[in-house]
């Protein structure tokens, strides 16, 4: 079973949310091709990704990305030992294109399905970076729609010991940036005002930060955000790329930005102490921004904790860290079938 986990090469789909992702991959490591289409920009209009429209883009062009990735990897069907598809949580239009196709495949290649959880896959992207896992570890997963700090014992033994109870970090500055006149996705451009500004120009809440959990609550730091706004009534209207819009935006945003890395680094090294733990990863959609990564190195350093980050292109959605968490459940040899179902919650 080893040696075949080793070889085995595996073909994964992620249809989450709104990008359509295409991977594959050899034994636990070797990505052969990892193809992502955003869909920002078909959303950009309407300022939110909107459901219907995501899925029938997915099914628009997952054919072609499949095609493509088998192209890159030098491989036809023949060459694949199982299919990997994440089945929850996310978007259930979006969700069920990615199973349908993944059935399909499963059924006509008669090779094992894996259905994959799409947050618990985050974390897997530090194994295509840094090598197998290191447990017992701490993920924090910071995605726009889920910022959850897991204790992990070993692979598929984990307990989710801290959530977000309302917006989740990446949600809160995505809407954020939109409050302030930015287009989606918010991330970058929070992440640029962050890396040009202090931080310190602003104090701005910082939900929970010394309440006895590991709960996360952003929604109030969204709210006062909103005051602000308000508050300070700001009428530019030139683009962020403009060196007016950039000096009047950058450092609230920047500030804003401080207060939820203050927050997310308090609470996941709290949390590693309380739980003894010296293993800590950090992954998802947020975790690409450089200035959250510069924090968290600087606070492991100090603490002495070993530190696990994967490069930009991992932290946001991608099909060759879901195919990563599959090829792990290959070698224990743990399939579905075709009865396998799309969940839009994580529970």
């Amino acid at each position: 079973v080893l040696f075949r986990s080793m070889s085995a090469i595996g073909l994964g789909l992620d249809t989450t949310f709104d990008d359509t992702s295409v991977a594959i991959l050899r034994g636990k490591r070797e990505i052969l091709s990892n193809l992502t289409l955003s869909q920002y920009k078909e959303h950009e209009e309407f300022g939110g990704v909107v459901p219907e429209r995501a899925s029938r883009k997915h099914l628009e062009v997952i054919h072609h990305i499949i095609a493509g990735a088998l192209k890159e990897a030098d491989l036809d069907f023949s060459g694949i030992d199982y299919i990997a598809v994440s089945n929850y949580p996310g978007l259930l239009g979006s969700l069920l294109v990615g199973l349908t196709v993944a059935k399909s495949l499963a059924y006509t290649l008669q090779c094992p399905l894996i259905g994959v959880n799409h947050v618990e896959a985050h974390p897997y992207a530090n194994v295509l970076k840094h090598g197998e896992m290191q447990f017992p570890i701490l993920h924090l997963v910071v995605a726009g729609g889920h910022t959850l700090l897991i204790h992990a014992r070993g692979h598929f033994d984990y307990k989710i010991i801290g959530r977000s109870v309302d917006d989740a970090a990446g949600e809160c500055v995505d809407k954020v940036a939109k409050m302030f006149g930015h287009s989606m996705p918010g991330g970058p451009v929070v992440d640029r005002a962050a890396m040009e500004f202090p931080g310190d120009e602003y104090d701005f809440p910082r939900p929970l930060l010394h309440k006895k959990t590991h709960n996360f609550s952003f929604s109030g730091l969204k709210t006062a955000m909103l005051r602000f706004k308000e508050k300070s009534q700001s009428t530019s209207s030139s683009s962020f790329d403009s060196p007016d819009r950039l000096q009047e935006d950058g450092p609230v945003l920047a500030s804003f930005f401080q207060s939820v890395i203050d927050v997310l680094i308090h609470k996941t090294f709290n949390a590693a102490e309380a739980y003894g733990l010296n293993n800590i990863s950090v992954s998802g959609g947020l975790a690409a921004s450089r200035k959250l990564r510069l924090a968290f190195e600087a606070e492991s350093a100090r603490k002495g904790v070993k530190l696990f980050y994967p490069p930009p292109n991992l932290c946001t959605d991608n099909a060759a860290m879901v195919t990563c968490l599959a090829a792990h459940r290959y070698e224990a040899e743990l399939f579905d079938d075709l009865t396998l179902d799309a969940f839009a919650n994580l529970n």
